[in-house]
């Protein structure tokens, strides 16, 4: 919870800490952010701060570690590798409360029901966990990479084509959305 309260106070920490590890207590933050009041209160005495304040900061957090842009599926669902599916599972569950509708009244947020959605159903069974880990270790292997995807000519390819996926995608969204998802998604 401090984190998060520092990094409201000092949003230029953001660029330094969302390649960094997520620190423990992310649950906690979740659980205030879709609206725990008990888990807002009790984080408001402890931080001596306003639970509004403590609710802006869990935001913040998950707005801008969480779902930065590089995120891969588990850092967007609050966890790391090593995390189990019950964890996997609440921590989707509490984020997908926060993005609700009637949380979110103004649809600020709708840019990231997309993200976690990718990101769960990503992780969400085993089979899919393994291929998803399978799928980032050859990403991350340059010698794998090669094999995996092909010759340079065709990696091109494929980005201009996800390129193009990208921006017919924000092309249907009406201008608002669109201003919406840049700036939400550009860090701080």
């Amino acid at each position: 919870m401090r984190l998060a309260i520092d990094l409201l106070r000092a949003p230029s920490r953001v660029q330094f800490i969302k390649s960094e590890p997520l620190p423990e207590g992310v649950e906690l933050l979740l659980r205030i952010a879709a609206g725990g009041a008990e888990a807002a209160r009790s984080a408001a005495v402890t931080a001596r701060r306003s639970p509004v304040t403590v609710r802006r900061a869990a935001t913040f957090f998950i707005e801008q570690i969480l779902f930065a842009p590089n995120a891969d599926s588990y850092r967007v669902l609050g966890a790391d590798a090593a995390a189990s599916a019950d964890e996997l599972r609440r921590n989707a569950a509490l984020l997908f409360k926060w993005l609700h509708a009637e949380r979110d009244a103004n649809g600020a947020r709708a840019a990231f029901a997309s993200r976690l959605t990718v990101a769960w159903n990503d992780l969400k069974t085993p089979e899919r966990r393994v291929a998803y880990d399978a799928q980032c270790r050859a990403a991350a292997d340059p010698a794998r990479r090669k094999t995996t995807f092909g010759s340079r000519s065709r990696r091109k390819q494929l980005a201009r084509l996800l390129a193009r996926r990208q921006a017919s995608r924000l092309g249907k969204l009406g201008f608002l959305r669109r201003a919406l998802a840049v700036l939400l998604h550009r860090p701080v």
